[in-house]
C-alpha cells in the first residue's frame, strides 16, 4: 500500500531498524554495539561521532570545510561561507551570496546584499542599487528612498530636502508645494476652520467648506435622506421607470424591475426597435412600413391598408376596406369584399364587379375560368362543373330563396337571401332548395 494508506500499527521493521512515525528509518545500535555518550547510531550496529565532531573521543569540532557525523562530508560553500554541522546548509559571508555562496556582492560598504537574491539593502542615508550615493535629505525630518534618493518628509515638513515646516493646523502639507492637506471636517488655507457637515454622510470641501454629500443624502449639511424618485449625491438625479412606481436605490439608482417598455439597470432606456412589454421580450406586431410599436403596449400608430388597430392583426370588418378601414365596400352579391383593395372576390359560379353575373354556359368555377367537360349541348354546374340537364335547372335562374338560413347580403335595407342550387338530375324546390 502507499505510505499514506498504510496502517502504522501493522508495520514490521527489518532487523536493525526501528519505526519512526510511518517508516522504519531509525537504525538500532544495541548491546555490545551500543553507541557511547558522544556518538550517534547512523546504521544498524554502526556508531559515529555526533554531527560537527570527530576524533577518538568525539570531542574535536569539525574544521570549517567539513560537516556531518564524524565530519565525513565536505562543505561545498567553503571558503565563502560556513556549513551547518548537522544539515550542511550554507551561511554566506557578508560579501557573498547564492546557494553555495559562489557570487560576489556588488554593494558598496554602505550596504549589504541578500544571501539568496543578491539585492543590496542600503544603510540609512545611502541609495542607488549598490548603495553608492549619499542622500541629500535634511537630517531628522525625512527618510531617503533607497531606490530613487528622494526625500520622504516626516509629518509637518515639506520641500525637496524636507527642510521647511508646514504652516497647517493639525494637518500635513504637500511635499512639493507646502499646501495644507486638510483632514475631513476641516477647511481653509491652513485647515483651521471646522466644517458644519454631517460627516457620517458627507465630506467637507477643503477649499470652500461646502458639504459634498454621499449618494442618498442631500441638504446644506447632508443630513437629509433622498425622497421618493431621487438618488445620487445631493439627490440630484431622478429614478427611471421602476415597476409599479417603486423607488430606485438612493445610492446608484438601480431598479429591482422595470415598467413595460423600459429596460436597463436604471430602467431609463426604451425597448429597442421591434420589441415591447415586460423586459422588452415581446416582438412588435407588423405596423405600417415597419414603424415601431408603442414600447409599453405594443400598439401600432398606423396599420397597413386592410388591417385595424391597435395591433394590426385583425382585417377590416363590417364591409370596410383600405387605409384605416375608412372605405365602404360596394355590394358583392355572391362573394366578399377584399379587405385591402375593396375589390369583390366572387364565389364559384359568378363573375362581374358585384359578383352578380352567373357564369356563361360551358364555363364554371372561380372567375368562370374553367371550361365544362360535359359535351356539346350539355350545361354544367357553374360552381362545381358537374353535368346537369337544362330542363331541370329551376327557373333558369340557378338560385333559390332559403329564408331559414339568413346568410345574405344586405343592400338598400332589403335582405335578399340567395343560394346556388346544386341538384343534379332532379327538381330544385324554390323555397328550400331540396
Amino acid at each position: 500500500l502507499p505510505i499514506s494508506n498504510r496502517d502504522p500499527s501493522t508495520l514490521v521493521c527489518c532487523t536493525g531498524w526501528r519505526q519512526q512515525r510511518e517508516e522504519c528509518t531509525l537504525p538500532v545500535c544495541d548491546g555490545e554495539q551500543a553507541c557511547q555518550q558522544d556518538e550517534v547510531c547512523v546504521y544498524p550496529g554502526v556508531c559515529r561521532c555526533r554531527p560537527g565532531y570527530y576524533g577518538a573521543h568525539c570531542k574535536t569540532r569539525c574544521p570549517p570545510v567539513f560537516w556531518a557525523p564524524d565530519c565525513r562530508e565536505l562543505c561545498k560553500c567553503h571558503p565563502h561561507g560556513r556549513c551547518d554541522p548537522i544539515t550542511g546548509e550554507c551561511t554566506c559571508l557578508s560579501n557573498r551570496w547564492g546557494p553555495l555562496c559562489q557570487n560576489t556582492c556588488k554593494c558598496s560598504r554602505h550596504g549589504h546584499c541578500h544571501p539568496v537574491h543578491g539585492n543590496c539593502t542600503c544603510d540609512e542615508g545611502w541609495w542607488t542599487p549598490t548603495c553608492a550615493k549619499q542622500c541629500q535629505c535634511y537630517p531628522g525630518t525625512s527618510t531617503c528612498d533607497p531606490l530613487t534618493g528622494r526625500c520622504q518628509c516626516a509629518l509637518g515638513y515639506w520641500g525637496q530636502k524636507c527642510s521647511l515646516r508646514c504652516s497647517c493646523y493639525i494637518s500635513s502639507c504637500q511635499q512639493k508645494t507646502g499646501a495644507c492637506e486638510c483632514q475631513n471636517g476641516w477647511w481653509g488655507p491652513t485647515c483651521d476652520r471646522r466644517c458644519n457637515c454631517d460627516l457620517e454622510h458627507s465630506e467637507c470641501d477643503a477649499v470652500s467648506g461646502e458639504c459634498v454629500c454621499q449618494p442618498g443624502y442631500k441638504g446644506a449639511f447632508c443630513n437629509e435622506p433622498c425622497g421618493p424618485g431621487e438618488y445620487g449625491s445631493g439627490c440630484k438625479l431622478s429614478c427611471g421607470h421602476c415597476k409599479g412606481g417603486q423607488s430606485c436605490s438612493v445610492v446608484d439608482g438601480v431598479c429591482t424591475a422595470c415598467e413595460p417598455g423600459w429596460n436597463g439597470t436604471h430602467c431609463d432606456r426604451l425597448c429597442p426597435h421591434g420589441y415591447h412589454g415586460n423586459h422588452c421580450q415581446e416582438a412588435c406586431p407588423r405596423c405600417r412600413n415597419g414603424e415601431p410599436c408603442d414600447p409599453r403596449t405594443g400598439a401600432c400608430s398606423r396599420c397597413d391598408p386592410g388591417w385595424t388597430e391597435p395591433r394590426c392583426d385583425e382585417p377590416c370588418s363590417n364591409r370596410t376596406f383600405g387605409d384605416a378601414c375608412r372605405s365602404l365596400c360596394s355590394p358583392c352579391f355572391h362573394g366578399h369584399c377584399d379587405h385591402v383593395t375593396g375589390i369583390c372576390v366572387c364565389g364559384p359560379g359568378f363573375q362581374g364587379r358585384s359578383c352578380n353575373i352567373t357564369c356563361p354556359d360551358q364555363l364554371y368555377g372561380f372567375n368562370c375560368s374553367s371550361v365544362c367537360d360535359c359535351g356539346e349541348g350539355t350545361a354544367c354546374h357553374p360552381a362545381t362543373g358537374l353535368m346537369i340537364s337544362n330542363s331541370r335547372w329551376a327557373y333558369g335562374l340557378k338560385y333559390f330563396v332559403f329564408p331559414q338560413e339568413r346568410i345574405c347580403e344586405i343592400e338598400s335595407h332589403l335582405c335578399v337571401c340567395v343560394c346556388v342550387c346544386v341538384c343534379v338530375y332532379a327538381w330544385c324546390q324554390v323555397v328550400t332548395g331540396l
